[in-house]
């Protein structure tokens, strides 16, 4: 899937509204007001040119530096924060991927001024206000100087309007080096399941406007200049064959739900972030699934299809209970909801999206019993082939799901 660049080291719109208490400067927490625009009357436009030129400066340039190197990817202004009594924007909000941020130790953003027939560009350092792997959302933040205003995206009213064939339009930064660059082409689906390497099952947009590595987190617009979606995804190849058109965004409601409550539950005092913004019920449990053809027993008289599960990191629940090893996953439990995941006649994509339903759904709070085998080997002999069989034990895990809140 193509995502972020990583570097070895080297119109009318109605706006929404909440308080927060956050984003000071000084020794306590103070209110804003917080704006993410969303199209109310359409913005007439006399070209598809006269639109791309309001847009493009509304879609930046994302540099997360890491430990050993950095990460390039995009992101999209969408609204900003004004302290009481002021009508001027003190710090604007960036919404990008999870996974262009990811491990960063410090952000800076590049922003496009478009004067005439003149273009260039403005870096400004930025602040993480939160992050949701689950969602593949970010929300980064930035303070101009006074004097300077920049243009802020507006969300579509509702995406679930967006029907397939509409035109669109992405705006990003491909290969982290060609900020401001517009593709085109249509949506080519609407809900699409995918499964994302690190995060899990989403349910995107599917288009087939070019998108290379460095355009996650940028923008995905129609017509109109609304923001339709936040690209996150494509594919390069699949189960070795080349793919063309193929790509993912994450769609603008969903984006928007994500960014206003990473927005809302962030907190900072006196310039320190006391609290990085989440989004409330979102669980990190970190189990990773596949299927495999495993013996039945240590009699290696047949074989069956398993569902096989591993905790994927550290931070898993059932990181230590499993000692990161492979098992053979029957039943999972949530809150007293017994989903049975053995064979039973159905394929391998079955049982896997069967797990990865189950999951996806978990909320913080959600009391979880994961029933499992382990799986044993022995020796073939004097060849000294391997096999690979299901203990006959069945065992339980039982964990509480845990709030997730990214912190770098």
């Amino acid at each position: 899937m193509k995502r972020a660049i990583k570097f070895a080291a080297a119109g009318m719109a109605a706006l929404m509204c909440l308080a927060f208490a956050g984003c000071g400067a000084g020794g306590e927490n103070r209110t804003y007001t917080v704006t993410l625009s969303e199209i109310d009357t359409q913005p007439q436009y006399s070209s598809t040119v006269e639109m791309l030129e309001e847009i493009r400066p509304t879609v930046v340039d994302v540099t997360a530096y890491l430990e050993t190197g950095a990460s390039a990817g995009s992101g999209v202004i969408i609204g900003g924060s004004k302290a009481e009594g002021s009508d001027a924007y003190e710090k604007y909000f960036i919404v990008t991927n999870h996974h262009v941020i990811e491990d960063g130790t410090s952000y800076t953003v590049d922003v496009l001024t478009i004067d005439g027939s003149t273009e260039y560009t403005t870096t400004y350092p930025a602040s993480l206000v939160g992050s949701s792997m689950k969602r593949d959302i970010a929300v980064l933040s930035i303070a101009p100087p006074a004097d300077v205003s920049l243009k802020i995206a507006s969300f579509i009213a509702d995406s679930n309007t967006v029907k397939v064939g509409t035109e669109v339009f992405a705006v990003g930064n491909p290969l982290g080096i060609l900020g401001g660059t517009v593709t085109h082409g249509i949506v080519s689906a609407t809900k699409r399941a995918v499964a994302l390497d690190e995060i899990g099952a989403m349910t995107l947009m599917q288009t087939d406007t070019a998108i290379n590595g460095g355009n996650s987190g940028g923008g995905l617009f129609d017509a109109n200049g609304n923001l339709v979606g936040v690209i996150n995804s494509g594919y390069e190849t699949y189960n070795g064959q080349s793919v063309e058109g193929l790509n993912f965004a994450i769609p603008a409601n969903d984006a928007k739900f994500a960014a206003e409550s990473l927005i809302a539950t962030y907190r900072e005092t006196g310039g320190t972030v006391t609290q990085y913004g989440y989004v409330e019920g979102d669980a990190r449990l970190d189990i990773s699934f596949s299927t495999a053809a495993l013996y039945t027993s240590s009699a290696l008289s047949a074989r069956a299809t398993y569902l096989i599960a591993a905790a994927s990191s550290a931070e898993s629940p059932l990181y230590a209970e499993w000692s990161n090893s492979t098992k053979v996953v029957t039943a999972i439990t949530v809150n007293g909801e017994k989903i049975d995941l053995t064979s039973g006649g159905s394929g391998a994509y079955s049982l896997t999206a069967a797990a990865n339903s189950v999951i996806e759904g978990v909320k913080a709070g959600d009391k979880i019993t994961v029933e499992y085998k382990n799986v044993l080997g022995r020796s073939g002999g004097f060849f000294g082939a391997s096999y690979y069989y299901v203990d006959g034990t069945a065992r339980t895990v039982t964990v509480t799901a845990q709030q997730y809140v990214y912190e770098p």
